[in-house]
């Protein structure tokens, strides 16, 4: 479960809007710094464009949390950057996954701008 889950959270990060469509929670909503603010699916969708995703992400401070049944609770450090110049970012981030069918979706995620330190 636990790399499964962790392999899903890097795709949301560097896949396409196709990824998310298919592994997206309905109800799913995400929180970004502003300006960008709370999302819901439709907007988080249409926010999706190929030239904009990030190159790379690499997650530290890992930490699963179960809380029931079919709930996943993962939170972490990330540091990404879209492969140019300044674009390099870093934020704590959760996210909420839930079993669904068979299939785990993201629920909620959230992101706040950080300096974290990474493994090496």
């Amino acid at each position: 479960m636990e790399e499964d889950l962790w392999a899903l959270e890097e795709r949301f990060w560097l896949g396409d809007a196709l990824f998310y469509e298919q592994h997206l929670a309905v109800d799913a909503r995400m929180v970004f710094p502003q300006p960008v603010g709370m999302m819901g699916r439709a907007q988080i969708l249409a926010s999706i464009e190929p030239d904009k995703r990030w190159r790379r992400v690499e997650f530290a401070n890992q930490h699963l949390l179960a809380p029931a049944e079919g709930t996943a609770v993962l939170v972490y450090a990330a540091a990404a950057d879209r492969g140019s110049t300044g674009s390099a970012y870093r934020a704590q981030c959760s996210s909420v996954y839930v079993r669904t069918g068979g299939r785990w979706q993201l629920v909620a995620h959230h992101q706040t701008p950080a300096d974290c330190k990474l493994s090496s």
